[in-house]
This record gives structure tokens, C-alpha cells and sequence, in this order.
């Protein structure tokens, strides 16, 4: 198995940028960006002259991508690590430890477009973000309990970065629920998007590719990877039919 989380040795703090609540200005930055980005991607191949409906879909995406997002953030503490978003990049193409780009590729910004555009919208990617963590050694630092001795857990696993990334999933999947539950009791064609969209933006990121959230649950906790992917599956059918 390759060395995944690599680059957090290189870089052992990731914020360097100044924050603002709890994201970073940069963070800020991407996700207005990807908010407008996906909105864009999701009319594909007829943009809409309804200024409602264009509206109705960028606050669609605000609600996805800032949820999941948030609730990655809030949760990763838990587990002992500071998570910063940032663009999805592809820097590495083989297996083989010398399997590198010079310099990562922006896929959050090709792989959308490209795919949408040349398969006219058939295919729509919501694969923009990608995140690092930072430890946080003195929360790894467990209290004696009875006979036990303190014991500290001095760097990340690959168990903190997937659950947290778990996080991000049940999060997709409750406004997925939410969306169904105004789309049955409302009528409300808003409640259809975001129960849709939401799932699609879900199921693009489990991919167990690269520095997507997918790839961190896959090899972090595979069972959950597998339960979370069946719950997508299930709702992903229920939206269709």
C-alpha cells in the first residue's frame, strides 16, 4: 500500500491563511468559486433564462458544499486534527513512488468542465475539493482510566482522516433526506434539487480516487465506505423512480 497522507510530513501545518470563523479566507475563496462552478455545471447543456431557477440552484449548492464542508471542520477536532480545503489536485498518476507530475494538475477545475461540456452534460463531476490535516498532538493524549496507563497516539491515522471524512457524507445524506421529506410533504420542486443534487455530489466524491474524500473512507474504513455507498445507492433510486 502507498503512502497516502505523504505530503503531511511535508507540510506538518497546513493554515497558514487567516481565518474567519472557522474557515480559512482561502477556503472562503474555493467555496464561492465551486458554488458558482457547480451551479454552472448542473444546467448543462441548456443554461436556463429563468433568474429564479439560477438563483434557486446556487443556493442549492451554497447549502451542499458549505454543510458538508462545516460539518468536516467541526467534526475533525474530534478526531484530533484541523482539516483546510482546497482545490482538487492531481499530482500523482501511477503507482510507484516516482509517479508524480512536476507540478499537481487542478482537476477541480478540468474534470468538472470537461467531462460536463464534452458529454453535454450527461456526465456531471462535482469532484472540486480535496482537504489536508494538521495534527493536534495534545488531544491525542488519553486520559488513565482505572488500570490503564496514558498512552498518546503521536500522529494521524488513517482512521481520523477517514471518519471524518465520514462526516461529511452523513451530512449529504441528511439533506438528501431533507430534500425528499419537502419534495413529499411540500410539493416544493426545491426539496426535488437538493435531494438530488446532494446525492450526486455525494456519490461523485466516495470515487476512491485520489485525494478525494472516497479515497480517505476506502482506506481508512472500508465497512463504512460500503455502508455509507449503500445508503447513497438506496436514496439515488428512490429520487430516480
Amino acid at each position: 500500500m502507498f503512502k497516502r497522507y505523504k505530503s503531511l510530513k511535508r507540510h506538518p501545518r497546513i493554515v497558514s491563511d487567516p481565518e474567519v470563523g472557522i474557515f480559512t479566507k482561502k477556503e472562503l475563496s474555493w467555496i464561492i468559486v465551486f458554488i458558482i462552478i457547480s451551479s454552472f455545471i448542473s444546467f448543462i447543456p441548456k443554461i436556463p433564462t429563468d433568474i429564479i431557477k439560477i438563483l434557486m440552484n446556487i443556493l442549492i449548492f451554497t447549502i451542499i458544499i458549505f454543510t458538508c464542508i462545516t460539518v468536516k471542520k467541526l467534526v475533525a477536532p474530534h478526531y484530533a486534527i484541523k482539516i483546510e480545503h482546497g482545490m482538487w489536485e492531481l499530482q500523482r498518476w501511477g503507482y510507484y513512488e516516482r509517479s508524480y507530475f512536476k507540478k499537481p494538475l487542478s482537476f477541480g477545475l478540468i474534470l468538472p468542465f470537461f467531462l460536463s461540456i464534452f458529454s453535454l452534460g450527461y456526465i456531471k463531476p462535482f469532484t472540486f475539493f480535496q482537504f489536508d490535516a494538521e495534527n493536534i498532538p495534545e488531544r491525542r493524549l488519553l486520559k488513565a482510566r482505572g488500570e490503564r496507563k496514558p498512552q498518546r497516539k503521536e500522529t494521524i491515522n488513517e482512521e481520523d482522516i477517514a471518519y471524518t471524512s465520514a462526516a461529511g457524507f452523513y451530512a449529504l445524506i441528511l439533506l438528501a433526506l431533507i430534500g425528499l421529506f419537502i419534495k413529499s410533504f411540500l410539493n416544493f420542486d426545491f426539496g426535488t434539487d437538493l435531494a438530488k443534487y446532494s446525492i450526486y455530489y455525494s456519490i461523485w466524491n466516495m470515487i476512491p480516487f485520489s485525494q478525494l474524500d472516497g479515497t480517505k473512507l476506502f482506506f481508512g474504513s472500508i465497512i463504512t465506505w460500503i455502508f455509507i455507498l449503500i445508503i447513497q445507492v438506496i436514496l439515488l433510486l428512490i429520487i430516480i423512480f
